[in-house]
Parts: structure tokens; C-alpha cells; sequence
């Protein structure tokens, strides 16, 4: 790339073709085509992540602390009924430590959006379940959640949807795997 096309991407591009573009004029032997895309995926990932926490503060439903407790409730709701889980289950859907998901369990449970209790089929083991109280409320927040996810994306248009997606189940399958 000419030096004129460096600047004219760092104009018209996004701050990952700034950086790219530092990158080569710094030490331009230096191979750097995987941050265009890791780099990119990460601070997308960031960008969404405040879009959503932002939303969830104001959400209709009540406001949630974080995404990690929004997380919590994705999961439980998505369980079908009885809407629960045992604190196991979360864990490996969330990916977070018996820690984690015991501060995000006790937040939850004093909002009145969860409650814990004994499994009907094995009484060893605790469940973790939706209140009445907090699928009630949890309906307007994932409804306004969706139209936000939806919205990001309008951007791009249904092939290029279809593309990221594909090219990202692809790279999450294979990262999924190294990581087991």
C-alpha cells in the first residue's frame, strides 16, 4: 500500500486501518493481516458490549448491573420451562467461575429476578429458576435487546450477515475445540 493510500484509509477507514497503517510505517516487515481481523472482532465486541450494558441500566424490565447478569437470565429463559438450571449448567453455558456466577446468583436472587432452591429430582442439587416475577420482567428487556442486536447489525446487508456469521461459527468451533 502507498503511503497516500495509508492515509486515505486511516481517513475513510476505522481505527483498526489507523493502526494497521502505524503498524507498516513503524516496522513494515512485520506481518500484521490477523490484527485486521482479531483486532477488529475484539473492539466490536467492546463497542457492543457498552451498547448493550447502556441499555440494559435503562432497561423497562428494571435495570440490570451488567451483562453478566443479563447472561444469566439469557440462559434461564432460553432453558424453556421450568426456566431453570443447576448452578453447573450455567457455568459451562456462561463460561464463568463458581465465584462469578455465585455474585451474579446473590444479585439476582435479592432483585427478585431469580430464586435458588432444591431439584425435584435430586434434592443434592440446587436449581436456579426464574421468579414469575422476573420473567415478567425480563420480557420487555430481551424484546428491546433484540431490536438493539438487530439494529447494529442493519448495516450490513443479508449477505454480509450470512458471511460474519459463517466466518464466525467456522472460528469459534475451532477455538471451542483447542479450548476442551
Amino acid at each position: 500500500m502507498r503511503k497516500d493510500e495509508e492515509t486515505e484509509a486511516a481517513v475513510d477507514g476505522d481505527s483498526v486501518d489507523e493502526m494497521v497503517g502505524e503498524w507498516r510505517s513503524e516496522w513494515p516487515e512485520l506481518d500484521v493481516s490477523s490484527t485486521e481481523v482479531i483486532a477488529r472482532l475484539v473492539r466490536t465486541a467492546r463497542l457492543l458490549e457498552e451498547l448493550f450494558v447502556t441499555q440494559l441500566r435503562r432497561a423497562d424490565g428494571g435495570p440490570l448491573a451488567n451483562l453478566g447478569d443479563f447472561d444469566v437470565l439469557h440462559a434461564l429463559r432460553r432453558s424453556g420451562p421450568p426456566y431453570a438450571l443447576t448452578p453447573g449448567q450455567l457455568r459451562r453455558a456462561l463460561i464463568v467461575s463458581s465465584a462469578g456466577l455465585t455474585g451474579r446468583l446473590n444479585r439476582l436472587e435479592r432483585e427478585g429476578w431469580i430464586e435458588r432452591g432444591p431439584s425435584p429430582d435430586d434434592g443434592r442439587s440446587t436449581l436456579v429458576r426464574l421468579t414469575e416475577e422476573g420473567r415478567a420482567r425480563l420480557v420487555g428487556v430481551m424484546e428491546q435487546h433484540f431490536v438493539l442486536e438487530r439494529k447494529a447489525l442493519s448495516v450490513l446487508d443479508p449477505e454480509e450477515r450470512a458471511a460474519v456469521k459463517n466466518g464466525l461459527r467456522k472460528l469459534l468451533m475451532s477455538l471451542e475445540r483447542e479450548a476442551r
